[in-house]
């Protein structure tokens, strides 16, 4: 039986979740704002390379190119980071965007993903060319190295540096865990099940910490192609099952991103944010995230890692497309969704899920839930490490850090709700503003590099090989030869 200082407390959260989240939606309009014009400019400046160069994205990233001697491959990066992307953002992202939004706001994220594209492009190439090295002699990068290195101002990259580790460790970390939490109580309803699974994570959480980045690499590198894979036949069977509400659903996201439903409040404009907020927690174009992970990896070019990350954008994007179509094509229309009347992702899913396959659709929710959230976190929290490394050396950060995360991991399974996507949410605007600005300062760095890649594969060279001397001002570039 629940006290009335518990239900009191209770109370007290979810009105303090409603303030951030009121808070949320005024934040988001200025890097609703920066990242649209990032995402125009990028496409317009490269000549719409997110479309122009598919084939040649798909060779650099699946041709398992061997990296320098105890490097991290470029593989191995790529599906580091597409196990950050390919998380719970496809799942829950696309859930509460059609909550949310209605519909039509999967038709906006597909155009805010087409714009991430070319972003993801720039902000990977610059992050390459002012990536550094850690104590091991290990590539490290992001927005801190870009911010310190390009712009040759270390107290603004600590700055960042700290903006990162609150992003993963009190943003993504927050949310990923919430969902396993949430996906766990609702397959298995017995008492003490929030305490069960927060001290089963927390275990989890100290073997990755323990595991350190490679084998973070090494372990997505295994995981995240055969659970990505996993998902989309997943989604898939429930579509074919529910074939003949698919013309409805496919109608429905055209119809109503230009006709929003009177469920959604605020009109076109807020179906425009949830859409763009909903898509970059998927595929992170924009918020400069991504960089923390691409950084890392051992190419002969930086244009090379771009374009790997650039294709990770589509990937995201269909995987989320898939998840938005099982989803409508399990209801006749948009209103039976509505009417069922709920108002949380994990729940509406095992609603579907338990409405296609019965009674073991709790367990096959959380099974996805937890692959999905944990190769998350395992990059989360290397970002996190690898940017308190920027600030302080010093083991003792280390080790507080470590417990900072364990605590998170435990606070967010115990009290695991949607509702602490606002804390995400609010970093995530931050970041996006910051990224921005740096990106429209730095981009051109990322051009010349492009250009320097396309001349020398004009001049027949199959490999290009980057030299700091090809741009204009190599003088914060520290890891590519003359």
């Amino acid at each position: 039986m629940l006290s009335l200082s518990h239900i009191g407390a209770s109370m007290s959260f979810d009105s303090f979740m409603d303030a951030v989240w009121e808070f949320d939606d005024y934040l988001w309009f200025v890097p609703f704002a920066l990242i649209i014009a990032l995402g125009l400019y990028s496409t317009a400046r490269f000549k719409g390379i997110q479309f122009g160069h598919l084939p040649e994205m798909m060779r650099i990233t699946f041709s398992l190119e061997k990296s320098e001697k105890d490097k991290v491959s470029p593989f191995q990066v790529f599906c580091m980071s597409m196990g950050n992307r390919i998380g719970v953002g496809n799942i829950a992202g696309p859930i509460t965007a059609l909550l949310m939004g209605g519909p039509g706001a999967i038709l906006w994220m597909w155009v805010f993903a087409t714009l991430g594209g070319a972003t993801s492009f720039v902000e990977t190439t610059v992050g390459q060319i002012f990536k550094g090295r850690d104590e091991n002699g290990e590539y490290v990068g992001g927005p801190a190295y870009n911010v310190a290195k390009g712009l040759g101002s270390k107290k603004f990259g600590l700055i960042i540096a700290g903006l990162m580790i609150a992003v993963y460790i009190g943003g993504y970390v927050l949310s990923e865990i919430s969902t396993i939490s949430t996906s766990f109580t609702g397959a298995y309803d017995f008492e003490y099940s929030s305490l069960v699974i927060a001290f089963f994570l927390c275990v989890i959480a100290v073997l990755v910490i323990l595991g350190g980045f490679k084998r973070v690499a090494q372990a997505s590198a295994l995981i995240v192609p055969v659970m990505a894979l996993m998902w989309v036949i997943m989604c898939i069977a429930v579509i074919i099952l529910h074939v003949g509400g698919i013309p409805e659903a496919i109608s429905s996201i055209f119809t109503c991103a230009f006709n929003v439903p009177a469920t959604v409040g605020g009109g076109v404009g807020a179906m425009l944010t949830i859409a763009m907020r909903r898509g970059i927690w998927s595929n992170e174009a924009g918020e400069g995230t991504i960089t923390n992970i691409s950084s890392s990896a051992a190419v002969s070019h930086p244009v090379k890692q771009g374009m790997s990350q650039s294709l990770g954008v589509l990937f995201d994007t269909l995987i989320s497309t898939m998840t938005a179509l099982m989803v409508l094509s399990f209801f006749a229309d948009y209103n039976d969704l509505v009417s069922v009347g709920i108002d949380d992702s994990m729940a509406l899913l095992e609603h579907v899920m338990a409405g296609t396959f019965g009674g073991i659709a709790p367990t096959v929710v959380f099974i996805f839930m937890f692959l999905f959230a944990i190769t998350s976190f395992m990059g989360d929290y290397v970002i996190g490490a690898n940017n308190l490394k920027f600030i302080t050396r010093d083991k003792r950060a280390k080790i507080g850090l470590a417990l900072v995360t364990v605590v998170v991991v435990f606070f967010s399974a115990y009290f695991g709700s949607d509702g602490l996507y606002a804390i995400m949410d609010v970093l995530l605007a931050i970041c996006g503003t910051v990224n921005c600005i740096v990106m429209f300062k730095l981009g051109k760095y990322a051009y010349e590099a492009y250009q320097d890649y396309r001349a020398q594969k004009a001049a027949g060279v199959e490999d290009p090989v980057f030299h700091r001397g090809s741009l204009s001002d190599p003088s914060g570039v520290t890891e590519w030869d003359d």
